[in-house]
């Protein structure tokens, strides 16, 4: 009776359960020969739901990430996008923002994302510790998305996460545009002697070794005057250091004056309007989303070294 139960349960036909029993109860134990035949059916069935359930991508998707949410915009359906980060919808922080007006935004908080029910919530590196512990606890999905700190490190981003939304296809062709990209970058200054430069940016920064902007200067040519100098990543440079490194280039990256007000009134300044370089203005972005604006960026950094 048990037997019959269980089988009912799975949606196994008896009929042909019987069969298969007795035509091999001759010569085998009929408890052994049952139990066996169960065992093989039941995995069966696991194995089916677990194929079914990995092949299935998740329509209903929540984002914590500002930088995720530009990657999911360009990779699924909007209306398969049930939250993203309150920061994509604002224009000093997103490039997006006029586009994604009206959609549903959220704060990092778990209290928002539990009553929409997403099969899946995406998060970056160390994004809201605290509502994603509790997410978990509650038995929700949440992929962590590392932060991409190479040119390499973006590709594999967007392919992990078109992997985990079913769009595969549309992913490999944001990244073969940015390997294009990059390879016209690395043609630019090929057989040229390479210009000295600093990647400046807000609060009077430079970038060093160790970051997406420097692997960039390394394509275009460049070379990278913070990095001769030993620093790595983010470094305040005095003015007088700067103007005294006599840099043939200056890379700043384009953003609202509200955002980058302090790095435009570097630039203002009257010691550096009369100094002898060529300021190059790249797209907004590069160093919080970079996945999402590398292409421009390097189609930009090569047409102004063209010049």
């Amino acid at each position: 009776m048990k037997l019959f139960a269980v089988f009912q349960l799975i949606n196994f036909p008896l009929a042909v359960f019987k069969s298969a029993l007795c035509e091999k109860v001759a010569s085998k134990k009929p408890i052994q020969f049952a139990m066996g035949f169960l065992l093989s059916i039941l995995s069966n069935v696991v194995y089916s739901q677990v194929t079914f359930t990995t092949q299935t991508a998740p329509q209903r998707i929540a984002s914590l990430n500002i930088c995720i949410d530009q990657l999911l915009w360009e990779l699924v359906p909007r209306e398969r996008l049930v939250s993203i980060s309150y920061l994509t919808a604002d224009p000093i922080w997103s490039p997006i923002a006029e586009q994604v007006k009206g959609m549903p935004v959220n704060h990092g908080l778990a209290e928002e994302i539990v009553p929409l029910k997403p099969d899946v919530i995406f998060a970056g590196e160390f994004d809201a510790p605290t509502a994603i512990e509790l997410l978990k606890k509650l038995n929700l999905r949440v992929e962590r998305l590392p932060l991409p700190r190479t040119l390499g490190d973006i590709n594999t981003q967007i392919l992990q996460l078109a992997e985990l939304v079913g769009t595969n296809e549309k992913a490999q062709q944001m990244v073969n545009n940015i390997d294009r990209q990059v390879a016209a970058l690395q043609t630019v200054n090929n057989g040229k002697t390479p210009l000295t430069a600093f990647w400046y940016s807000a609060n009077g920064v430079v970038i060093g070794d160790g970051t997406l902007e420097h692997e960039l200067m390394q394509l275009a040519g460049l070379r990278n005057l913070a990095a001769e100098r030993g620093m790595f990543g983010f470094n305040q440079l005095d003015l007088e250091l700067l103007l005294s490194a006599k840099p043939q280039i200056l890379i700043v990256e384009r953003g609202s004056d509200d955002a980058y007000s302090l790095a435009r009134e570097y630039l203002s300044h009257p010691a550096l309007q009369h100094a002898d370089f060529n300021v190059v203005t790249l797209p907004a972005g590069l160093s919080g989303c970079a996945a999402t604006v590398i292409s421009d960026v390097a189609a930009q950094l090569k047409n102004s070294l063209a010049k």
